[in-house]
């Protein structure tokens, strides 16, 4: 796929996007009645899926994972988050409210940034991600964020030679160009979109979209051909989100036939133009997906995991409901997206991430020990993103808008009980600290979505050769020098994966 190829495709992507009650797929289908040339991966034979749990709001990651002891090199990482964090520091560990120890977390330097620290505790009420984690089930993304390309230090920061994510510090560009991983344009497609672009075609019934969401229409899911599927948490075999026809039509015999018959005939007219056509397939393959879940949900297994009763918690309990049905759904492969907002602490902080944090802990342990118990924990990653982290100094009882932050990715086939990226230096008032791009602690990323996205695209099943359509930015970041190689987090059959297996160069534009 030439350069020309691709933006014709992106910019045909966003011509326009509309709803049909709460299931229709955005008319990015548009683009595959124009044609799109893409070269698809091989399909899979195995199944795998990929959970994406958006944060909303601007997580305080730096209060989610903290720096406890003493580096090798003499500096007290634990008294350096306390003294700029002043009113927002967390108690060290051992003390009452504490922070929860991890055991000999492996942090070491990435793309030559040193990872300042060596040991590290989560945020108090992360008791099941502590567990995760030092199991070796859960890893930290350290330092990461939106990227264009490198940026290694202040000095390039400030020169203006580097091209920079379109609105740095605002909560919707942020938000999408995660999703996106293009952070120079506000129209791209979506991460998850462009996977199901190649792989959709594994999954055997093609009127259900791979791409699933508990979370309504979103720009992470949102491809060339194919789009979300919405649904509600409250999932069982009569409610999966909408009602496609009277539910007294029944399932059986000459009624099944009436009402598919007066379905085709309703949404098979010949409209006058392109559009309405596409709006008409994408009614018609809605309502088919209702019938195929429907009849797929009958067939839930009665599991011994237990979840709390929250959106998060209820939305995962959703998603191990439908990954137990796979083999009735035809999916090899399945992509699921949740937003659990509610992070824009400017004030009541310390407060907010007691109550929100120990909801997402909770939730993550319960959904890894679901997949556990359906004998596919390998076979799921699960991982989130957020906005951008959150200012190191308090404004007086919260923190304000910043860039690089941490996130969590969790999986049997992640090798976790490590940090990966470079944990930033605290000391933020030093002129020495060349991650740091204010006095207030906002920290240039040391890895970037593309790196971290690249490497879980691989083991989902991307072709190497397909990584410039899925991350057309990966360019920057990837190639065949020494210090450039995949970050590590991801187990492949017992390898990482190497420079050998990536193609040479990736288009920008």
């Amino acid at each position: 796929m030439n350069r020309r190829n691709f933006i014709k495709q992106t910019s045909c992507a966003a011509m326009g996007t509309t709803t049909l009650l709460s299931t229709l797929a955005n008319l990015t289908s548009l683009n595959g009645a124009l044609g799109s040339g893409l070269v698809k991966s091989a399909p899979p034979s195995d199944y795998k899926a990929i959970v994406c749990i958006l944060l909303s709001g601007g997580v305080d990651s730096y209060n989610m994972l903290v720096p406890t002891g003493t580096t090798s090199g003499g500096d007290n990482g634990y008294n350096e988050y306390r003294a700029v964090r002043t009113d927002l520091a967390i108690p060290n560990v051992g003390a009452s409210g504490g922070l929860l120890s991890l055991n000999n977390p492996q942090c070491s330097s990435f793309r030559g940034i040193p990872c300042s620290y060596n040991s590290f505790g989560v945020h108090p009420t992360m008791t099941g991600t502590r567990t995760l984690f030092n199991n070796g089930n859960l890893a930290f993304m350290g330092n990461i964020g939106t990227l264009v390309e490198p940026i290694a230090n202040y000095t390039q920061f400030q020169s203006g030679l580097k091209k920079l994510p379109v609105g740095l510090y605002s909560h919707s560009d942020q938000s999408m160009q995660w999703q996106t991983s293009v952070p120079q344009t506000r129209d791209a497609l979506g991460f998850g979109g462009r996977l199901a672009d190649l792989l959709n075609a594994a999954n055997t019934h093609q009127e259900v979209s791979m791409n699933i969401s508990l979370a309504g229409k979103n720009i992470f899911q949102r491809g060339q051909n194919i789009s979300e599927y919405a649904i509600s948490n409250d999932v069982n075999a009569n409610n999966i989100g909408f009602e496609s026809v009277p539910t007294w039509w029944g399932n059986s015999g000459l009624l099944t036939q009436t009402r598919n018959n007066t379905i085709d005939s309703l949404v098979s007219k010949t409209y006058s133009n392109l559009l309405q056509k596409t709006y008409s397939t994408t009614t018609k393959n809605s309502m088919a997906s209702f019938g195929v879940f429907k009849d797929a949900l009958q067939k839930v297994p009665t599991l011994t995991t237990t979840f709390a009763d929250n959106q998060l918690s209820n939305d995962l309990s959703a998603i191990t409901k439908i990954m137990s049905v796979r083999n009735f759904l035809g999916a090899k492969r399945q992509i699921f997206f949740i937003d659990f907002g509610g992070w824009d602490m400017h004030s009541d902080l310390i407060s907010g991430l007691d109550s929100r944090l120990s909801v997402v802990s909770q939730a993550l342990k319960s959904f890894y020990d679901a997949t556990v118990e359906l004998g596919i924990s390998d076979k799921v990653t699960t991982f989130t993103i957020s906005d951008f982290a959150r200012t190191i100094t308090s404004n007086g009882g919260g923190a304000d808008h910043a860039w690089g932050g941490n996130t969590m990715v969790m999986g049997g086939a992640v090798n976790g009980g490590k940090i990966y990226g470079a944990y930033p230096k605290m000391d933020v008032l030093s002129a020495s600290n060349q991650q740091n791009v204010s006095f207030r602690g906002n920290f240039i990323p040391s890895i970037s979505t593309d790196e971290f996205y690249a490497e879980l695209a691989l083991w989902y099943g991307i072709s190497p050769y397909d990584l410039c359509y899925v991350l057309p930015n990966l360019g920057n970041f990837y190639s065949y020098s020494a210090n450039n190689y995949p970050v590590g987090f991801m187990n492949f059959n017992g390898t990482t994966i190497s420079n050998e297996n990536l193609p040479q160069d990736c288009l920008t534009y």
